[in-house]
């Protein structure tokens, strides 16, 4: 199709979707370093459309984690037996360690939860985000205060090292966020299911 700026570029079928769910920009960020390498749109899952997704060979799906819950997931859960030859990869992002066994199980039981037995075709990884005060709304204070203060009830000995983080970093900005924890999800996207972490 002409225009007066000249031929406009239209998309070959194939290549990856990055879609994301974000609050305060950290799941977002994560996305977008995600596109870069994969020469990928990058687009808000709200956003998205089957119709659209399906012209893609693969679709990564970054989910983030507000107070231990995953929030996001539902592009993948309403639609992911139409995506059935997809490469399918999945990242969550949020506060606490998902090296601990207790967050990483709670992440995948919530996964499993969502897309029953389909969860079995998505390459998961899970990453660390980061906490920006100023960008908390009144209720998100509140809670986050509430939390801290029953996090100060515990011995000091008992919290963990993210408990003890968010403490020091009370008011201001904790980031874990780490760009090295990109290359597995953009390989994933290239080749599939065997790729996971």
């Amino acid at each position: 199709m002409e225009s007066l700026f000249g031929r406009k570029k239209e998309r070959k079928p194939g290549g990856t979707l990055v879609l994301y769910t974000t609050k305060h920009g950290a799941t977002q960020r994560y996305a977008e370093r995600i596109a870069q390498p994969l020469d990928a749109l990058v687009k808000e899952a709200a956003y998205a459309k089957l119709a659209q997704a399906k012209t893609y060979d693969a679709i990564v799906l970054g989910c983030p984690v507000y107070a231990g819950k995953l929030k996001g997931l539902d592009f993948f859960a309403d639609n992911i037996a139409e995506l059935g030859d997809k490469r399918l990869v999945l990242f969550t992002c949020g506060l606490y360690d998902p090296a601990e066994a207790d967050v990483r199980e709670s992440l995948n039981s919530q996964i499993r939860q969502a897309l029953g037995d389909a969860a079995d075709r998505v390459a998961v990884f899970h990453l660390r985000g980061a906490l920006r005060w100023s960008s908390l709304g009144l209720m998100e204070r509140m809670l986050m205060k509430a939390l801290l203060s029953q996090v100060r009830k515990k011995e000091a000995s008992s919290r963990s090292e993210t408990e003890r983080l968010m403490l020091e970093a009370e008011g201001g900005v904790l980031d874990f966020s780490d760009e090295a924890d990109l290359a597995p999800i953009v390989h994933a996207a290239h080749f599939g299911r065997e790729a996971d972490a």
